[in-house]
């Protein structure tokens, strides 16, 4: 495997490089081949999702000093959860680095959000071990400013490529999206979107725009489909 690529995607060098590939290696990997006495990511997955709270907590309590505790709250939960932490692996490109079992391989185990989302947080507790927390601090905003920019401006729940990704792992079909009624004035419009899958409406959403209604939709099939938001 090329570590160096990785590591100059991620912009650092690692020290112990069996951190980097112990945070690369799945579960499903390690149980299939058990006589190579490897390590699972799940102890430094563990280990960098409080790094990483901690360093998007100190930073917003930094950024919004005027704001209040359940404002910060939900700005931190949008800016940790699977959906963000799994877009800042897919630009990273640590999807095609991991070590999947041959079951997880088949099942598209590189585009799942959670795993992606697990394999950064990985990524993240291996640093810190390998460094300092200064030095782990500037290697997680330096990922966050190329991803989402200023905290202030960013809209990171994109709950369409959500379920776009969600069906095509689970059902092996995507999703119809489509505008059912165009309603009001044309200074004032309201749009209404059903989501449709296997020619059953799952989601309906209601917004001043196709977009809006449409990211609504969304996340209403999201949820009757039981994925954790």
């Amino acid at each position: 495997m090329d570590l160096e690529h990785i590591e100059e995607r991620l912009g650092y060098s690692f020290v112990n490089r069996d951190l980097l590939q112990e945070a690369l290696t799945h579960t499903t990997y390690v149980n299939e081949h058990k006589e190579l006495g490897l390590k699972d990511n799940q102890r430094l997955e563990f280990l960098g999702d409080t790094v990483i709270n901690s360093i998007i907590t100190a930073r917003l309590f930094l950024l919004f000093p005027d704001e209040k505790e359940g404002q910060l709250t939900k700005k931190r939960a949008e800016l940790i959860s699977e959906v963000a932490l799994s877009k800042i692996a897919r630009h990273l490109g640590i999807g095609k680095f991991l070590s999947f079992g041959k079951g997880e391989e088949m099942d598209a185990g590189r585009k799942k959000v959670s795993l992606l989302a697990d394999a950064y947080e990985a990524i993240v507790g291996a640093i810190f071990l390998d460094s300092t927390y200064e030095k782990t601090t500037r290697v997680v905003q330096k990922h966050y400013d190329e991803i989402f920019g200023a905290f202030d401006e960013i809209s990171i729940t994109d709950y369409k490529s959500l379920l776009l990704e969600f069906c095509q792992s689970q059902f092996r079909a995507l999703p119809k999206i489509m505008v059912i009624h165009e309603l009001g004035p044309e200074h004032d419009k309201e749009f209404e979107v059903n989501v449709m899958l296997q020619d059953k409406v799952i989601g309906h959403g209601k917004g001043k725009n196709k977009k809006q209604a449409a990211q609504f939709a969304c996340k209403e099939a999201l949820r009757l489909l039981d994925y954790p938001l």
